[in-house]
């Protein structure tokens, strides 16, 4: 009899255990794991829904347990239940579309229990000059379950294991002290498989097999953590043993796979339970129905940051998961991704306000120089530097470059009638070597501008979701006509969010957000002067600089960055007509996306009247170690926005030639003399060989720039150069 393809299938186990059979029941999985269906089993069979010709070389079927109705919202996957004690049958269609399953083994029916998964994020901050450890708040959490090598052991592949055991007698063989490399920014949080974060191999009576000695006579004893009974089972000669012993006893392995990233992706598999989003304090929670004898967690974290949801801590499994985890114990994290922020939870700035916040993360407008006559003393040079900030360099020099973007915060009383809208306007004030331009033009920043919100749901499990919209503040309007709508402190007054939206729970994923930005590498270099001015509508269409009192100008505090302060009157438009009212809010900018120069010259030694240089070959002869050797680079940069490090290495770096330089590149600094832009320095023979008649010497050059978008040091305008040359007397 033909099978019908189309009809479901139905499956009927025959056997003597009839009691495994109680509460039973089927589960179907896709061969990617996804589950398609579940039935009961009662008396002995059970229909399912999906037809034959979807059955055979398609699915999964497992016998399983019930599960209990607080498991919902929870992924169920096929390993998941055979952790549960599901057994997996072979599967056979016959001509009447049934499964028939000869015996099902005697199922260990699991025992469940509440775990409470609890934990806190926090950050370190320097505020004020001291150091302060506060909440990270809405952040997001991963939450998950590593899986025990138990349940796909079968699936690494035995090279790998083999490769593994090799390792391992190796590390035994020649102990040392081992420090398991972090993962991508994981943090300081203790070490949760050892209470040091270092671990040190030990002295331990076992010794490998007679057998296998020869080539270890100089191991006394194999030093090690590890029990002597693992050891031995590691050096046997039977590859049987050893691999039943890794997979033993591979709880005790976890600190030595730190050292392998290469191996993980086999021995560690995680499935996520849940995410959950940090409160005002930093703390997480979530209360799950677990297997009692399954407790392994690990914890992954993302931040918000622009909108975005950036990944800060994400640590290796096998280094960092929360191994036989303590229910109700707390999960301590410290975040040190240098993007996240102090906490601003909760904050509110009552009153009709503009807060200039910073340009980038941390240039505030009080660390920007003002003074056009202003100079800072560098290596016996008066340097010019207003519109450099000191995000960089503490002696306030450093220009800006990049993509640069203004960050505001607006006090609840704004908008209102007569101030609905707001931009920023820009004027090159002087050129590139700071002399004045006769006649300045001024233009409007541009662009989109958007601020970003949480839509906060809550699944039927009970599992809280945050979606990210954001809302267009602009531009409205057209050419220099132009206008940027101010959003609303209460975010279900604000008219970009929509209606649909306002039914839901929503919040703005930060009180600021980025009111402009802009490429400087579209602006010419020079100082530029930014202006932020209020604006109303009027009846015309044109939108109109609105003069308010000088104290709703705000800038963000010199000593501490999370405070505000009134805008001192050099960031200030004064009003002619009244002193009391302020224009706009301005700010000067240098702008510099100059890139550095870098270039070690050949060295060279002057021999009866006769310059040898290293050239191509890299050899200078010398007759007498009182003979000079000249040294000279290039480390420069169009306006001298940059340092240099300057390092000579002999040989294996035993012996330092003593001629190593740091400093900026404006002027002679340590050993070294400019001129004509060249560094240089004449350095005897004597000296660079100290105890050797002969050697080759390693010259590397590096040259940064000083220049920063707010956030980071513009590292990609830096220049590097290696050189070489070796002392002969042959």
């Amino acid at each position: 009899m033909k099978k019908n393809e189309k009809r479901p299938v139905t499956v009927k186990i025959k056997s003597g255990n009839e009691d495994a059979l109680k509460g039973a029941h089927l589960y179907l999985f896709s061969t990617e794991g996804d589950l398609l269906e579940s039935a009961a089993i009662k008396n002995g069979e059970a229909q399912l829904k999906t037809a034959a010709h979807d059955f055979e070389g398609k699915t999964q079927l497992i016998i399983g347990p019930e599960l209990p109705d607080d498991y919902a919202g929870r992924k169920i996957t096929p390993l998941l239940m055979k952790k549960m004690g599901g057994y997996q049958p072979s599967v056979h269609l016959n001509a009447a579309n049934e499964i028939l399953v000869q015996g099902v083994p005697k199922f260990k029916f699991p025992i469940f229990d509440w775990c409470l998964i609890t934990g806190n994020l926090s950050k370190n901050f320097t505020i004020d000059g001291q150091n302060k450890t506060l909440p990270v708040c809405d952040a997001r959490v991963h939450i998950c379950e590593v899986d025990r090598i138990a349940w796909w052991w079968w699936r690494i592949p035995i090279h790998i294991i083999d490769d593994l055991a090799k390792n391992l007698r190796e590390i035994l063989v020649n102990p040392h002290i081992v420090i398991p490399p972090p993962g991508p920014d994981p943090g300081p949080d203790p070490e949760p498989w050892m209470a040091a974060n270092q671990f040190q191999l030990r002295s331990a009576s076992a010794k490998a097999p007679a057998s296998i000695q020869g080539d270890l006579k100089k191991m006394a004893s194999i030093n090690s953590t590890l029990p002597a009974h693992v050891q031995n089972g590691l050096f046997s000669v039977s590859e049987t043993v050893v691999r039943e012993t890794i997979q033993n006893n591979f709880h005790l392995l976890h600190p030595y796979l730190c050292l392998w990233p290469w191996y993980w992706p086999y021995f560690y598999f995680c499935d996520e339970i849940v995410t959950v989003y940090t409160d005002c304090n930093g703390r997480f929670n979530y209360e799950y129905l677990n297997l009692t004898n399954d407790k392994d967690i690990y914890v992954w974290v993302e931040v918000c940051i622009n909108g975005t949801w950036v990944t800060v801590y994400k640590p290796a499994i096998p280094c960092h998961t929360r191994w036989n985890y303590a229910c109700g114990s707390d999960i301590n994290i410290t975040i040190t991704d240098p993007r996240v922020l102090p906490c601003t939870c909760g904050q509110h700035l009552q009153g009709e306000l503009v807060w200039f916040r910073s340009i980038g993360e941390y240039a505030t407008a009080l660390h920007i120089e003002q003074g056009d006559a202003h100079t800072v003393s560098l290596q016996g040079v008066n340097f010019p530097n207003v519109g450099c900030t000191d995000v960089i360099d503490a002696n306030r020099i450093s220009p800006f470059g990049g993509g640069l973007a203004f960050k505001l915060l607006f006090g609840d009383g704004l908008p209102k009638t007569g101030i609905t809208h707001y931009r920023w306007r820009k004027t090159r004030i002087k050129n590139a070597a700071l002399g004045n331009i006769l006649f300045p033009s001024t233009s409007v920043v541009n662009g989109l501008v958007q601020k970003t919100y949480f839509v906060i749901t809550t699944d039927s499990g009970g599992h809280m979701h945050f979606e990210t919209k954001a809302v267009t503040l602009g531009a409205e309007g057209s050419g220099e006509n132009i206008g940027y709508r101010i959003p609303h402190w209460d975010i279900y007054q604000d008219p970009g969010v929509p209606a649909a939206d306002k039914l839901l729970t929503i919040q703005w994923t930060s009180p600021d957000f980025w009111s402009a930005s802009l490429d400087s590498n579209a602006l010419v270099e020079g100082l530029w002067r930014f202006d932020l001015e209020l604006l109303e509508l009027d009846g015309s269409g044109t939108f109109q600089r609105v003069p308010v009192p000088k104290q709703v100008f705000q800038v963000s505090d010199y000593n501490n960055s999370g405070n505000s302060v009134d805008a001192p009157t050099d960031y200030l438009n004064i009003n002619l007509m009244t002193p009391t009212l302020a224009s706009n809010l301005k700010v000067k900018v240098r702008i510099d996306n100059a890139h550095c120069q870098s270039d070690i010259q050949d060295a060279n030694i002057t021999v009866n009247s006769v310059v040898e240089y290293s050239g191509r070959c890299g050899f200078l002869h010398y007759t007498a170690l009182n003979q000079p050797v000249h040294i000279s680079f290039i480390a420069a940069h169009p306006r001298n926005f940059a340092t240099f490090g300057f390092t000579v290495t002999k040989g294996n770096n035993t012996e330092n030639p003593g001629i190593n330089q740091s400093g900026y590149v404006l002027s002679s600094v340590g050993l070294y003399a400019l001129s004509g832009g060249i560094f240089f320095r004449d350095v005897l023979v004597s000296q660079l060989l100290g105890t050797c008649p002969q050697a080759a010497f390693a010259e590397n050059l590096g040259v940064y720039s000083l220049a920063t978008d707010g956030s980071r040091r513009l590292y990609e305008y830096d220049a590097w150069d290696t050189n070489a040359f070796a002392l002969s007397n042959t």
